[in-house]
């Protein structure tokens, strides 16, 4: 195949046909999970409702590179990619200021590129509680908490909610690579590398 095809070619066959799987991959996953119990259990990712996207979001800090960054990323119901994102951060006040700054940034490029976000997760309670209860939250927190409600009220008021780590993995590993990034990226469609699309697989397979 590689023999008929220029390399450019051959590197756009390869990726529809990984595009292909990865999507068959996840219908599938999605389907064996709808077959069982319909409560899905918090300790894996769960989809949103039909026709509607989920961001999830998180802070991580790289005791290699002495780094923290912050990733998040998007998906539809079918649990496709919509799109990702990670940035490194300056050394934080607190894990919970890392983890509402994640929020905000996430919600920030979600606006940006006209994506319309309908439930928001984070594995940080502090985070969440801070957003949920601004008016009782009298910590230094207080104003990126503020932000972040004022934010969300302008764009519909998607749902913010606390899951598990093993719920929110792929953020995760998403924020503790852009650790190490050399710059800050916003992936989309056709930008995906094979590592995160074999995260994100691996994550459907999970989901119980």
């Amino acid at each position: 195949m590689s023999e008929k095809l220029s390399k450019d070619e051959f590197e756009i066959f390869v990726m529809r046909s990984w595009a292909i799987w990865y999507f068959q991959s996840a219908r599938q996953a999605l389907r064996l999970a709808s077959s069982q119990d319909p409560i899905c259990s918090p300790r894996s990712w769960s989809a949103p409702l039909v026709n509607t996207l989920r961001l999830d979001v998180d802070a991580a800090f790289n005791e290699g590179t002495h780094r923290y960054a912050l990733g998040g990323i998007i998906r539809n119901h079918e649990g496709q990619l919509i799109l990702v994102f990670g940035q490194k951060i300056e050394k934080p006040s607190s894990i919970t200021f890392a983890e509402l700054l994640a929020i905000l940034v996430g919600v920030n490029i979600s606006k940006d590129h006209n994506i319309r976000i309908h439930l928001i997760t984070s594995d940080s309670l502090l985070a969440v509680q801070a957003v949920i209860g601004v008016e009782e939250n009298r910590s230094y927190t207080r104003a990126l908490a503020s932000e972040i409600c004022g934010l969300l009220s302008l764009l519909g008021s998607p749902s913010l909610r606390h899951v598990r780590r093993t719920a929110n993995h792929v953020a995760h590993s998403i924020a503790f690579f852009a650790c190490s990034s050399p710059s800050p990226f916003v992936w989309k469609c056709g930008d995906f590398s094979f590592w995160l699309i074999n995260l994100v697989i691996k994550d459907l397979t999970l989901i119980q």
